[in-house]
């Protein structure tokens, strides 16, 4: 079945070859066709208040993407402004190199500081050995010293203590 559609100027083409009398006297198609293409404009008019609701809601929703995205970026601006004031410039290059190879871990350095600037709990600024200290503790990285004597392999700090105390007894 094809359905097809009644536009303005298919109507009034219709409807000026319908209006000769030749045409519909004989078989009434005249009504019959006046009520199809009447339907079909109710119908056309639904179909654009539909699309102008579904418009709207786009429109809305767009907005509210666009409200949305400002106030992140806003909030990215105001973060990064935030660290430059919490850590000495050694200590915000270290970060931006952290969080190209382990941006989980500078993010988390981030926030610490955030929070305790929050709290108030901050002294002076970071400096990069307390990014260090803080990143090898969220590693779980602990401090490592060790010992090379000449002649020796190169052994832990606690090993050489213990060798040295066993030699001397």
């Amino acid at each position: 079945m094809t359905v097809h559609r009644c536009t303005r100027i298919d109507d009034y083409a219709l409807r000026k070859e319908l209006s000769k009398p030749e045409t519909y006297k004989s078989s009434g198609l005249m009504p019959t066709v006046t009520a199809w293409c009447s339907s079909m404009s109710k119908e056309s008019d639904e179909l654009k208040r539909i699309r102008e609701r579904k418009m709207q809601a786009l429109i809305k929703e767009q907005e509210r993407r666009e409200a949305v995205e400002s106030l992140v970026a806003d909030r990215e601006k105001e973060r990064e402004q935030l660290i430059q004031q919490l850590f000495l410039p050694d200590a915000v290059s270290y970060l931006e190199e952290l969080k190209k190879t382990k941006p989980k871990i500078a993010n988390r350095i981030e926030d610490l500081a955030i929070a305790l600037y929050l709290r108030q709990q901050l002294i002076n600024r970071i400096p990069k050995t307390g990014v260090i200290m803080v990143q090898r503790k969220l590693e779980g990285v602990e401090p490592k010293i060790t010992v090379k004597r000449r002649g020796e392999d190169e052994v832990s700090f606690y090993e050489a203590v213990k060798k040295d105390l066993a030699d001397k007894h």
